[in-house]
Order: structure tokens, then C-alpha cells, then sequence
């Protein structure tokens, strides 16, 4: 039964040929579940942890609500992580074609958020900036960029080339770190401004994908003020840090008791 929901899921998004299918069916056989049973003291909290699930997405799997208890000897069905979150990250919020680029997954150990300071700026912008003024051979310092409705579409997602060509960084003050940390900028003044509400839910998918396709948890997400080197107030005294990286955690099996990240 596990198997046939995977497989409607994959199939309403693939093209409606036989091959596209049969693609389909393929691809959910290769990321098997696991059947579980229920032990003593399991939940679905510890469950989901352990399995790298969110509590949500271990219940839906098995028709169950999130604060339902679990039994002893009861069978529930373990999907595979990494294909599950792939698959609903992959909404219509985020580019076509992310999915296809082949990713160093081994390179990335952070997920860094910035803002670009200005509501007006620009992709092509901040990349004649970076490049000519800042002297960066590869352009654009970020590896994605999210519009806020003005020289984008308000939740647009642009994929910069340092990541399609998994290139290091330059958005950070530390040559190490921009060696490891996958840059995300949003556009828009956070001091002066908030990230309008498609923004955030653009940044929410994107934040799930790339935590799924390079296998790291919640806490490899970071805000520009957190990690770097040099002070900076990067992305703005308005940007909801704190909410949005509690959420994550949480979504990702973490709760409150875990260790809130702190914020400087």
C-alpha cells in the first residue's frame, strides 16, 4: 500500500506517457520503505529522528496524526527520507531543474541566509557588482537569490552558477567557510523592511531541498549574522530568525528541548 501512494505521487507529476510512468515506478522501487514494528517507549517524535523524517511526514505515511500514540507491536512503514522531502520540496515554488543538478553533497556543511540590503537589487546586479567592483572571478557571491516582487517575481527562486557548477562561495569573510556554505540572499532591506510572506515560503522550500539533498540537519542552517566572522546585522534586525529556525527544527524531529540556536 506504502509503495502504491509513492508511486501516484510521482506519477500526477510525470509526463502521461506509459515510459514517464514506468520512470516513475522505478524510481519509488529504488527508495524502498522499511517495515517497522512498534517497541516499547517508541514515538513518533523519536521514530521520526531517528529515521530522518519530519514527525508529519512519518504520520502521513501511515495514515496517523501527529500526537497520536503509538502501540506496542504496531506495524508502521519507514519511508525513505531523502525521497520524501526531495519530493515535497519539489513544489511549484522552486525552479524547474533544480532536482537534475548533480550535487557535491560531501562539500556543503552550512545552509547560509542572507539579504541583499537594498529592495531594489538585482541577479544581474549583484553580479556586475561582485565581479567588477569586488573582483570575484565567479560573479554573484550567492548561490541562490530570492525575489521579493520588484527586479523579481515576489518568491522567485534564481539558481546562481556557483551552484549549478557546485563553486565555492563568497558571501562569507572566511575563505574556509565559503568552501562549505551554500549561499541563499533574499532581496530586500531586513532593518527597514520584513521578507514578504511568498519569500519566506520560497526560502522554507528551498531550506527543506537542499536539507534533504545534502544530508544535513536543521542546524547547518544559519543566518549570515551567526556565522560570520566579522560582525554584520545580515539579514536584518526584521527577519524572523528565530521563528524560522525554531520551525525547522521542529518540522525535522527537534523539539524545543533540543537546544534553541541562539542568535547574536
Amino acid at each position: 500500500m506504502a509503495n502504491y501512494v509513492v508511486v501516484s505521487r510521482f506519477a500526477r507529476r510525470c509526463a502521461g506517457s506509459a515510459a514517464a510512468v514506468l520512470a516513475c515506478v522505478c524510481v519509488s522501487l529504488a527508495a524502498a520503505d522499511k517495515n517497522y514494528t512498534v517497541k516499547h517507549n517508541d514515538t513518533l517524535t523519536d521514530l521520526a529522528h531517528k529515521y530522518g523524517l519530519t514527525v508529519s511526514e512519518l504520520a502521513e505515511h501511515n495514515g496517523l496524526t501527529r500526537t497520536e500514540k503509538l502501540r506496542v507491536g504496531q506495524k508502521l512503514v519507514i519511508p525513505d527520507s531523502e525521497a520524501v522531502r526531495i519530493e515535497a520540496a519539489s513544489s511549484s515554488l522552486l525552479p524547474k531543474g533544480l532536482n537534475k543538478i548533480r550535487v557535491e553533497r560531501a562539500k556543503w556543511k552550512y545552509i547560509v541566509i542572507h539579504h541583499s540590503a537594498s529592495p531594489n537589487a538585482s541577479v544581474k546586479g549583484m553580479d556586475y557588482y561582485h565581479r567588477v567592483e569586488r573582483h570575484m572571478e565567479n560573479g554573484l557571491a550567492y548561490h541562490f537569490v530570492i525575489g521579493n516582487g520588484r527586479s523579481m517575481k515576489d518568491g522567485e527562486i534564481a539558481i546562481g552558477r556557483r551552484w549549478t557548477a557546485q563553486l565555492d562561495g563568497g558571501h562569507l569573510a572566511s575563505e574556509a567557510l565559503n568552501k562549505k556554505a551554500v549561499g541563499i540572499c533574499m532581496v530586500g532591506n531586513f532593518d527597514e523592511d520584513r521578507p514578504t510572506k511568498r519569500q519566506m515560503e520560497s526560502l522554507h522550500a528551498l531550506v527543506d531541498f537542499l536539507l534533504a539533498r545534502c544530508r544535513l540537519s536543521a542546524d547547518a542552517v544559519k543566518t549570515h549574522q551567526q556565522i560570520n566572522p566579522i560582525y554584520t546585522r545580515c539579514p536584518g534586525r526584521n527577519f524572523p530568525a528565530k521563528s524560522f529556525l525554531r520551525e525547522l527544527k521542529e518540522e525535522n524531529g527537534h523539539g524545543p528541548s533540543d537546544g534553541a540556536v541562539v542568535l547574536r
